[in-house]
């Protein structure tokens, strides 16, 4: 082990040791012991309320208290502390960055599930989450649950690895935040009741000038620094009774200079998103023995974008630079009618119905020269809005869904889930998903669970009915690409200490990427198959109330990926560590709240370098009932490290190719939160 990774790992431990050594006089979260918090009610694995612990997969919580103790703005960096995920995000957020999951790593997020209060934000032009909707801030977050591993007999496309439901809530509170790079945040929620309402209001905005980055790669050699600038302003509402809930959320994000496209060209380079997403839920019937609930749900999104392609001196733009963005509309529909019948103590029966409609009903280019024509300059971006322009067809997608659950409670001991999906489309084929559970406890501390769970990722609007656009072009023959996942998990659970070990083993085909075609042109296709199997460890350890430690590891015995005659794919297990990990470590001491927390990971293939340590830390100073003071570091040690690229963003001066992002160093930011 080298010196730097001993410093480190030696700090890491002193920290923790020197919490462990002082007293604790307030009263907090961790006033539960493990055992209890094993007893919480979840309802994202199976629809059902049930103890985390009979849940029929493997599923992460996070509190809003513990949300907060960890400092976290943003819901991708929170995802960098469940078991088996490991963020490639940084400020591109596009379809370069990415997500991996248990080893599996693909662009726009698409094998991950997001759900905001119950409901798909997913968007059907990628398939992802952040394409048409990035920054999304986790203030006024009540809880996020998050189930590793297949969902799709439940949720359907997309939850292939993941599903992650993130709950809002709201408080009388206002925050105010300064920090390095410029930034500035502002947070304000209000909550209140008429009558039988419960209303509720947040507005958050946050602004910062970027870090700055040097010897930077870029294709045309313009340019060897740039900075990642961006202004995001977030607006959600609720309204909600006994019976019934609505809320809205409004989010704009802007981002500047940087990547995109692969190309750098600061001071031309922007992107713009704009994304509503309305929801309602209505408890129809609430008996003893019956529930029945409607849910509907309908998204908005807009995005544009420009930057350089070709800088001016290349022919056919000897006058100027040949700039290219694009300009999209995205919008969808859900519908869904959730049913439970307890037909006796020991068997309760799950059934649905859902409908969903989602189009790009705008999908045009802007240039400044006309790529419809002979190229000639135009001396201005214009938009192309003719419908044989199009960049993407106009064509509606529609399904409808079906599924149908069952619970048995054989013993006090022993818990069979068994559940079966239907969804079927109107331009790919039809998927029939299966799930099986078995949950054994063996005494009060020990539970072994066998989950079994088969899922699948529909091929995306853009997928199917791309055009010919320099981007990519669409393939209507496409499968949806498919997983089955098996794992065996083995809990622990004592008052101080918590052991969970989950062996899983993944076997996907149909992997969508590009495959060479005639005349030097590619197609999208299903090209690739990937069977990975690892082994997740998680461990608690809670000695006293004023103290929790947390960590995770994961490790991959085997993650191949067969490609073929693929071309453009990157493998799995070159853009993803063969082993890696998280923890956090909470400290209470008077009116002081200390966390350490951060994640660790192997040599990532197409990355210069070996391991990697990240630190973070939160330090909250309650000064009052009302006031807190929180100072939050991100990259705590200011590391110099980089992020993979889903693809390579061009070969640099020796032919070699390139196929990272720099990430921010250390960023600092000091909030005043005041609660009324």
């Amino acid at each position: 082990m080298s010196s730097t990774k001993q410093v480190k790992l030696i700090l890491f431990c002193s920290l923790l040791h020197s919490f462990s050594a002082h007293p604790k006089s307030i009263e907090n979260i961790f006033d539960l012991s493990l055992e209890d918090l094993m007893a919480i009610e979840i309802s994202i694995a199976s629809k059902n309320d049930e103890p985390l612990k009979n849940s029929p997969s493997s599923v992460t919580i996070f509190s809003q208290e513990e949300i907060k103790q960890l400092g976290y703005t943003s819901w991708t960096e929170l995802l960098n502390q469940v078991p088996g995920f490991y963020s490639m995000m940084n400020a591109v957020e596009g379809n370069q960055s990415y997500l991996i999951t248990r080893g599996h790593a693909q662009k726009y997020m698409n094998t991950l599930l997001v759900l905001l209060n119950g409901h798909r934000i997913n968007d059907d032009y990628t398939g992802g989450i952040n394409y048409l909707i990035r920054y999304m801030d986790l203030s006024n977050v009540e809880r996020v649950e998050v189930i590793r591993g297949p969902g799709s007999a439940i949720y359907g496309s997309n939850a292939f690895n993941g599903v992650i439901n993130i709950i809002t809530s709201n408080e009388n509170n206002l925050e105010i935040g300064f920090g390095e790079f410029g930034a500035k945040k502002l947070n304000a929620s209000f909550s209140d009741k008429i009558n039988e309402y419960d209303l509720g209001m947040s507005i958050s905005y946050l602004k910062d000038n970027g870090d700055t980055f040097h010897n930077v790669f870029d294709r045309h050699n313009l340019q060897t620094t740039t900075q990642d600038p961006k202004e995001v302003k977030q607006i959600r509402a609720s309204i909600k009774n006994k019976e019934s809930e609505f809320f809205l959320q409004y989010l704009d994000s802007q981002r500047f200079d940087y990547y995109l496209f692969r190309r750098l060209r600061d001071g031309v380079s922007e992107i713009k998103l704009h994304h509503v997403i309305a929801g309602i839920h209505h408890q129809l019937i609430e008996k003893e023995q019956i529930g029945l609930q409607f849910s509907g749900s309908y998204q908005y999104a807009e995005r544009e974008s420009l930057t350089a392609l070709t800088p001016q001196g290349n022919a056919p733009f000897e006058q100027s630079d040949f700039l290219f963005g694009e300009s999209l509309n995205y919008k969808s529909l859900n519908l869904a009618l959730d049913g439970k019948y307890l037909t006796n103590e020991y068997l309760i029966l799950n059934a649905g119905l859902a409908y969903s409609q989602s189009q790009v009903p705008d999908g045009f280019i802007k240039s400044n020269f006309n790529i419809y024509g002979d190229f000639e300059p135009l001396n201005q971006v214009v938009t192309f809005t003719e419908d044989n322009q199009r960049v993407v067809l106009d064509k509606k997608r529609s399904i409808s869904s079906a599924y149908l659950q069952a619970k048995l409670d054989v013993s006090e001991d022993i818990i069979f889930t068994l559940g079966l999906r239907y969804d079927g489309y109107n331009d790919v084929a039809n998927s029939l998903t299966p799930r099986a559970a078995m949950i054994y406890h063996l005494d009060q501390q020990q539970t072994i669970k066998l989950l079994y769970g088969e899922a699948y990722r529909v091929p995306s609007l853009g997928d199917l009915y791309d055009e010919e656009s320099g981007l990519t072009t669409g393939n209507n023959s496409l499968n949806a690409s498919e997983i089955k996942t098996a794992e065996f998990v083995y809990i622990n659970t004592t008052e101080v200490f918590q052991f969970t070990s989950t062996f899983f083993s993944n076997k996907q085909k149909n992997i969508i990427g590009f495959r060479p075609g005639d005349e030097g042109k590619i197609f999208l296709d299903n090209v690739a198959s990937n069977h990975a199997h690892g082994l997740e460890i998680e461990t608690v350890w809670q000695p006293t109330k004023s103290l929790r430690a947390k960590a995770s590891l994961t490790h991959l015995w085997k993650n191949n990926t067969n490609i073929g005659i693929a071309t453009g794919l990157p493998m799995s297990e070159n853009i993803a560590p063969k082993s890696y990990a998280n923890f956090s470590a909470q400290y209470f001491y008077q009116n002081w709240s200390i966390n350490i927390n951060g994640n660790w990971r192997t040599k990532i293939n197409v990355l210069e370098g070996g391991s990697l340590w990240l630190f973070n830390s939160n330090v909250i100073w309650t000064l009052s009932d009302k006031i807190d003071l929180k100072l939050n570091i991100s990259n705590l040690l200011d590391e110099n490290y980089n992020t993979a690229s889903y693809v390579t963003l061009g070969a640099d001066n020796n032919g070699n190719n390139v196929q990272y992002y720099p990430a921010r160093g250390r960023q600092t930011m000091l909030k005043l939160n005041y609660h009324f």
